[in-house]
């Protein structure tokens, strides 16, 4: 039987952590086991060339694990990000359908196309970290417009962007202020008699800071909560849970400075309604 060998040639590129700092440490420590190595007995070769071969592997693990970690939680990111209440995409389409069945062609045939890029921005958006201030209002418009076409314009909205805010420039984690609008929309306006407004606002704190927030007129978290109580239900808010395990893992990777706090009107005005939310996020 005969046997052929090749050589083997392995062509590893250098790891992102192998910066500048890495290397001047890495070629002193070497360079100093080098001289030891030449001047030493067998014996302390030995021990110097096992201790290198253990040191590299040690270093090895930590950022592999670390690595690992970090594309666990972008896969969370992911699979959050596609739970954005897949009830809305049955509602819509239900919505859509009574058109159709009211021999009103012309306007399902637009709240479908709408429909079709809100569902293709929001898988592309999924794939991605971050994307552009310009193309999260853009998303939010087609989602605002098409829950208007569930509820029959109950509510109106609106969404503005400070002057020192550049929209194409900016660069945010994608939909994270759609679960807020949800939330407004499903539990905020569920019951009222007067017409339903939700403010979508983009600012600068500070040079360094982005803060949305979402504003509306609607009951309000404690009525909220009261409602469901008398119905016997327990209070559940899916969209906030979702919104606060992503700026969890968010803030995991590297963004610490992110916030998220939402407060009842009525907590600092006894004649308000409603509720706002306020997301914090750092910036480049």
């Amino acid at each position: 039987m005969l046997f052929v060998c090749k050589d083997i040639i392995f062509d590893l590129n250098a790891p992102q952590w192998f910066n500048n700092w890495f290397s001047q440490k890495a070629y002193i420590c070497i360079k100093q086991l080098c001289t030891m190595f030449i001047s030493s007995t067998p014996q302390v070769t030995l021990l110097i060339v096992h201790s290198m071969v253990f040191a590299i592997a040690i270093v090895y693990l930590v950022i592999s694990r670390k690595n690992l970690k970090k594309n666990i939680l972008r896969y969370e990111q992911q699979v959050l990000l596609s739970q954005m209440n897949p009830h809305f995409v049955f509602n819509s389409l239900t919505a859509i359908q009574s058109y159709i069945f009211r021999n009103e062609p012309h306007t399902a045939s637009k709240y479908l196309a709408s429909f079709a890029k809100l569902t293709r921005l929001i898988l592309e958006n999924s794939r991605c970290e971050l994307c552009s201030l310009e193309r999260e209002i853009t998303t939010l418009k087609l989602y605002l417009d098409l829950q208007k076409l569930r509820f029959e314009g109950r509510f109106d909205y609106a969404i503005t962007v400070a002057e020192q805010v550049d929209p194409d420039a900016v660069l945010i984690p994608p939909m994270l202020a759609q679960p807020l609008i949800e939330n407004a929309i499903e539990h905020g306006f569920s019951g009222i008699s007067w017409a339903g407004r939700i403010e979508i606002r983009y600012t600068l704190a500070k040079p360094k800071y982005l803060v949305i927030e979402v504003e509306d007129n609607g009951i309000g978290i404690e009525k909220s909560h009261e409602v469901h109580e008398n119905k016997g239900k327990q209070y559940r808010s899916l969209a906030t849970e979702i919104t606060k395990e992503r700026i969890k893992n968010l803030k995991k990777l590297g963004n610490s400075g992110i916030k998220l706090n939402i407060t009842d009107k009525s907590a600092f005005n006894s004649n308000a309604s409603g509720t706002i939310a306020q997301i914090v996020i750092p910036i480049k």
